[in-house]
């Protein structure tokens, strides 16, 4: 049987891509259990864009038009913009429907965003490169809906 394609944050799944250099490994069970189900494509949109390991962090201080700075308050805009579109492309040459993203992420998140001031607080928001895959017709989960894709 052919399995359906979903791309995962390569955090997701332990490879050392994080701002900090660290990862966010889900559950091993949860793991085994996506593979069995999907065929995995990890991608990183901050990295594929060129950003490097570690980084400063960086949060969205606009949505409209979208603008993201790093902690220095250095505009890495174009950074984001490039890796969502590089996520857009791997989707669209491999089919793929369904993206499992890092939640809070200013890339990935579907849900919440930190509010642009550094001060760790969230409030409603998609990260860049979710806004454009939600509008291109991808579902995003994050990881705390793994449930849903199991289904």
């Amino acid at each position: 049987m052919k399995k359906e394609k979903l791309m995962v944050s390569s955090c997701l799944l332990g490879e050392l891509v994080k701002y900090n250099g660290g990862h966010n490994l889900i559950d091993e069970d949860l793991l085994i259990q996506l593979e069995q189900k999907y065929e995995l494509f990890p991608f990183c949109p901050e990295v594929e864009a060129g950003m490097d390991i570690p980084r400063v962090p960086c949060e969205i201080i606009s949505t409209d038009p979208i603008q993201v700075v790093n902690k220095n308050y250095e505009d890495k805009t174009q950074f984001f913009l490039l890796g969502a579109n590089k996520a857009l492309d791997l989707c669209k040459k491999e089919n793929i429907k369904k993206a499992l993203l890092k939640a809070n992420s200013p890339s990935c998140s579907s849900e919440t965003i930190y509010d642009g001031t550094f001060s760790g607080i969230t409030i409603f928001g998609f990260g860049v490169t979710t806004n454009l895959l939600k509008k291109c017709g991808i579902t995003i989960f994050d990881e705390t809906r793994i449930d849903e894709l199991l289904n």
